[in-house]
């Protein structure tokens, strides 16, 4: 039988307070600066100052990019709208008013009123080789469309994954369909909603206009959050065949996002249980 001394307890105590044991399903250990080849985490980790607001896709075409681009719009303070995915699946091609040219790091910039928006240049395999976004030191908040669906995040290493999984806020994007419920519950298997503050935007009509097969379809995780944070997302004719562009965002989806700002505890001053207190009125 082996016998642990006296130094290691303490030493694994340290650790323990320091949130080095820390785990959730497909976590990897955790690193700070770069790395070798072989190393578990490749590259450095987004260090910032300002809170990061991860908005994700459950599936192609959700909207992410747009709740993305409008929280930025409508959040009161500078903002750094960064979106991970490759040109060929962008949404943000043509939502900036001002475009700034290559940055040099694997980065196309641009802005749109109070807004730093990075797109990436060129598509990457896997989430690990995404490169490092370049600093907003003027940024107040980070909304981050990732490009990547969670579990493809769970499974993966470096940077994104990170930002994602280790924030302390969430926005799940999805459609009042039955397969959009379905890959909202796949999601959320992925995710901690004990831990983090959640809001879940729904494409479509409000939750008592869902027709009765969506409604039969929720899995147990997606009935739970949605009674907490439900955020409607009125459907736009005009987005279905424009996409996002330098034309002013609908008045419904700005609306959407103010809600999620709320919800997500980014708000001055918001209290959320008034957000928490919303999102069921939507529900009835």
């Amino acid at each position: 039988m082996s016998v642990t001394s006296v130094s290691e307890l303490q030493r694994a105590w340290h650790a323990v307070q320091e949130g080095q044991f820390r785990h959730r399903p497909g976590a990897r250990p955790r690193t700070t600066g770069t790395s070798t080849p072989g190393d578990s985490e490749p590259g450095p980790l987004w260090r910032l100052h300002a809170p990061v607001l991860p908005v994700i896709g459950c599936h192609g075409a959700a909207g992410a990019s747009t709740i993305a681009a409008a929280v930025a719009s409508t959040f009161a303070g500078p903002t750094h709208l960064v979106e991970a995915c490759g040109p060929g699946t962008s949404g943000l091609v043509a939502y900036a008013t001002a475009e700034l040219g290559e940055t040099g790091s694997g980065w196309l910039r641009g802005s749109r009123d109070h807004a730093v928006v990075d797109r990436i240049v060129g598509g990457a395999l896997t989430p690990a080789e995404t490169p490092l976004p370049d600093a907003v030191d003027a940024a107040v908040l980070h909304v981050l469309d990732p490009g990547w669906d969670t579990q493809t995040l769970a499974l993966s290493s470096g940077w994104l994954r990170e930002a994602v999984l280790d924030a302390d806020r969430l926005v799940l994007v999805t459609t009042a369909t039955v397969p959009g419920m379905r890959r909202l519950e796949g999601a959320l298997l992925h995710l901690d909603p004990a831990r983090q503050l959640l809001a879940i935007a729904v494409r479509g009509p409000k939750a008592r206009r869902w027709a009765r097969e969506v409604q039969h379809c929720l899995g147990p995780h997606a009935r739970t959050v949605l009674d907490q944070a439900l955020v409607v997302v009125p459907d736009d004719p005009g987005l279905h065949v424009r996409g996002l562009d330098t034309e002013p965002l609908p008045r419904g989806v700005l609306a959407a996002a103010t809600q999620i700002v709320q919800l997500t505890g980014l708000a001055a001053g918001t209290n959320n249980q008034k957000g928490t207190t919303h999102a069921r009125q939507q529900r009835q």
